[in-house]
């Protein structure tokens, strides 16, 4: 009986310390898990709350150079213009007028705006935060083509934010 009685010890004592042991790990997983929810909080609250408008889009005819704005109309401040998305669908004026579509670069600046590329010619209101779009704020945006546009064609702009928000806008060209 005394046997017995220490054996069940041993075992209630090695169950407890193996208990202890592995409650680390499984602390360790839940703060994993935790940490990793609220990331996915905090990126969709800032989706939910970023919103934008393209507007004023000019294209004049025989001309590589587009100009529109875009206005944050959201309550999220945008600054990361590296990874914003801009993707400019057009009719050519060359053989054919071919519809074509080009992704866009950002460029830090609009002097020798090489072609595929634009870049923030000014930010209007630009009170509380220079360089960075804050709520209320519209960027005043020139975008350079490989080829020139065609008269009486439409002019296609898809403006996405650095969270996957997106904006379009059509004109035809004058």
């Amino acid at each position: 009986m005394g046997l017995s009685i220490a054996i069940s010890g041993g075992i209630v004592t090695f169950t407890i310390v193996y208990a202890m042991m592995s409650f680390p790990a499984i602390l360790d997983d839940t703060t994993k898990v935790s940490t990793s929810s609220a990331q996915m909080s905090s990126t969709l609250n800032s989706i939910l709350h970023t919103n934008i408008n393209v507007s004023n889009l000019q294209s004049i005819h025989n001309s590589t150079t587009i100009n529109f704005s875009v206005n944050n109309t959201g309550n999220t401040i945008l600054w990361n213009y590296n990874k914003f998305d801009a993707i400019v669908t057009y009719q050519a004026n060359t053989g054919g007028t071919p519809t074509l579509t080009e992704v866009l670069q950002y460029a830090n600046s609009c002097a020798s705006l090489a072609s595929d590329k634009w870049c923030i010619q000014s930010i209007t209101n630009d009170l509380e935060h220079p360089g960075i779009l804050d709520p209320k704020e519209t960027l005043n945006i020139e975008a350079n083509l490989q080829n020139p546009t065609n008269l009486g064609g439409i002019v296609t702009v898809n403006m996405g934010t650095d969270n996957g928000v997106l904006s379009t806008s059509s004109v035809r060209t004058t």
